[in-house]
């Protein structure tokens, strides 16, 4: 299960302008943060390049940004499928 408070506080430290919303480029540091932290070894541009995919995949109603609930999802995946310790 995922705890709601800390996902929102991993959310908004990695909310670099604070705008309530995750870019696409603070999207991808914060999934590359993740990959790392589950110990996927690959070359930072492969973290890159699967952030961006994610990005893609996360973007649900295609806005172009990835909102609390959208991250949410991901790091459920994290937690749930990865062992992504919150």
């Amino acid at each position: 299960m995922v705890d709601l408070e800390k996902a929102k506080n991993l959310f908004n430290s990695f909310d670099f302008n604070k705008n309530g919303i995750m870019e696409k480029g603070e999207f991808i540091e914060v999934f590359s943060h993740l990959l790392k932290k589950i110990g996927a070894e690959m070359p930072d541009r492969r973290h890159e390049e699967v952030a961006e995919e994610a990005y893609n995949k996360f973007d649900l109603n295609s806005n172009g940004v990835i909102e609390f609930e959208e991250f949410l999802q991901v790091i459920t995946f994290f937690v749930e499928e990865k062992g992504y310790k919150l």
